[in-house]
């Protein structure tokens, strides 16, 4: 039986660790930061840490033959101990998939609202994605993931997923994402839903089952290709559609008005000065800029999402589960 790591066993990871036990092919392992967060999982084994832990995560991805990154996107010293570990296995002719969870903030344009017809990036062109800036978001941990691939060679399969906006609530765990939540509550607490700029700043979408999929998909594919496949090109991107963030918050700002929390449905552009009470100093790349991608690398390899839109998940999944709180 194969051994899995899973850290970061939250909104993405712990969908992740639901398929990897369906398949039965699994030992699966993740770390917790409490003992009430232990008692969650079934059929898996935990242990007691957070990401400052490198000594134990180090250990934990020596020992697996597939690894997930799941937990944050820009913790470099947690990346660097699953490396490490990555290292000592290659050392002992072992092999290990590692699949890093960045995110599509990297390919931020910086607009603020302001443009809707900035690039839109291929996975399948993986020389415009090198060519990002080294201090675009995220791209300090994916630079040092990217010198370590290059250093191991065939002897270890590391690949960056970079999603877009990550919507959906598995009723199950009732768990959220970032970007559309902080919408959301910024909707409850001042009586409208923001924009930010203009609104024209697109982003790529998908359900975090569809992503969950499109990990196990690639896995697959991983564990059926010969050994020296797909070394150069180390991205996958994954989205289900593309929305612009004035769309967005006029999908918010109708359901939240249905749902008798706001007293119209109409956004309101908040002020520049105004912007960090929505997602601090990330708030123009987070909620305004341009971020688009299309996974042709994934729909190649057959992946397909089958879950709610946005705007049907909103309403069906999120916002049931931010009314509760």
């Amino acid at each position: 039986m194969k051994k899995a790591f899973v850290l970061g066993p939250g909104y993405v990871g712990r969908e992740i660790i639901d398929l990897l036990k369906s398949e039965g092919k699994y030992a699966i392992t993740t770390m917790v930061r409490r003992d009430a967060a232990a008692k969650e999982f079934s059929r898996i084994t935990t242990f007691m840490g957070d990401l400052d832990d490198t000594s134990k995560i180090q250990g934990l991805a020596r020992d697996s033959d597939l690894v997930f990154h799941t937990a944050t996107a820009d913790h470099i010293p947690s990346a660097k101990a699953i490396l490490d570990g990555i290292k000592e296995r290659a050392a002992e002719g072992k092999r290990t998939i590692y699949l890093h969870q960045s995110g599509a903030s990297v390919l931020s344009d910086g607009s603020a609202g302001d443009v809707s017809d900035a690039k839109k990036y291929s996975d399948f062109a993986p020389v415009d994605i090198n060519g990002l800036p080294d201090t675009a978001p995220h791209r300090s941990t994916d630079l040092a993931i990217l010198k370590a691939r290059r250093e191991l060679g065939t002897a270890a399969r590391i690949f960056i997923m970079i999603p877009p906006i990550i919507y959906g609530a598995n009723p199950k765990y009732n768990r959220l994402s970032m970007q559309i939540p902080k919408m959301t509550r910024y909707t409850f607490e001042k009586g409208h839903a923001p924009i930010v700029g203009a609104g024209k700043g697109r982003w790529g979408a998908v359900h975090v089952l569809d992503l969950a999929k499109a990990y196990m998909t690639i896995v697959h594919w991983l564990e059926q290709s010969p050994q020296d496949s797909a070394i150069s090109n180390p991205y996958f991107f994954c989205e289900s559609e593309e929305i612009a963030w004035g769309e967005v918050s006029r999908i918010i700002g109708k359901a939240v008005y249905a749902a008798g929390k706001i007293q119209t449905p109409e956004p309101k552009v908040v002020p520049e000065s105004q912007w960090s009470d929505l997602y601090g100093d990330f708030t123009p790349n987070a909620l305004a800029s341009n971020c688009r991608c299309s996974a042709d690398r994934l729909r190649a390899m057959g992946w397909k999402p089958v879950q709610r839109t946005l705007a049907e998940a909103f309403i069906e999944e999120d916002l049931p589960v931010m009314l509760k709180e």
